[in-house]
């Protein structure tokens, strides 16, 4: 079983340009509800927190609890009060409610989610708690080698990503574009059906 922490692998590789490449990519808008999937210390978090505004929301769901409280602490030293750290085990689900959230994000996790065997689950999770309409999004290392972030081997190429999400959704959809994020990192996004 596998611990998933974000960052585990070392760093992102990038820095503050993918951040900032991520959240243009993402499209956020203020007053939306965003669950962050294996958040880690908040890297993604803070700066969609900031987007979202005081009227939207950020679950920051982890396994690992001294990220979280690492989180807690830079949400609180930023003035942020949207942002709600839940520590949870991916691979059990996701502890929300059904059609609640308007974006899940996950940055650099799915590949461990598949690796241990519950990415179908996981996908079903994600469908289960976004409104319709809503968005998934998925950012992942490219499946090339470097010197940080997971083994070549445990990547997942933006083919595998949209078979996974293709067989275990019924109702996610992908965008057309594969978002280019700097030099090792691709975002891809799919949408619910729905209203």
């Amino acid at each position: 079983m596998h611990a998933f922490r974000h960052g585990r692998h070392g760093p992102l590789g990038g820095g503050e340009a993918i951040i900032r490449n991520v959240l243009s990519a993402l499209d956020l808008k203020e007053g939306m509800i965003v669950a962050d999937l294996g958040s880690g210390p908040g890297r993604f978090t803070i700066p969609i927190a900031k987007a979202v505004g005081a009227k939207g929301k950020v679950y920051a769901i982890d396994i690992d609890e001294g990220s979280l409280k690492e989180l807690s602490e830079a949400a609180r030293s930023e003035g942020l009060s949207n942002v709600e750290t839940i520590r949870a085990d991916l691979t059990k689900g996701i502890p929300l409610p059904e059609s609640r959230l308007d974006l899940v994000f996950m940055a650099n996790v799915l590949h461990d989610l598949v690796h241990s065997g519950t990415g179908d689950f996981i996908i079903k999770e994600v469908e289960r708690v976004l409104k319709p309409g809503g968005t998934f999004a998925v950012l992942e290392f490219k499946k090339s080698f470097t010197l940080f972030g997971p083994p070549l081997w445990l990547r997942l190429s933006p083919e595998e990503v949209l078979e996974l999400v293709g067989r275990a959704s019924r109702s996610l959809r992908p965008e057309p574009a594969i978002n280019d994020i700097g030099e090792h990192h691709y975002l891809l996004k799919f949408r619910k059906l729905g209203e």
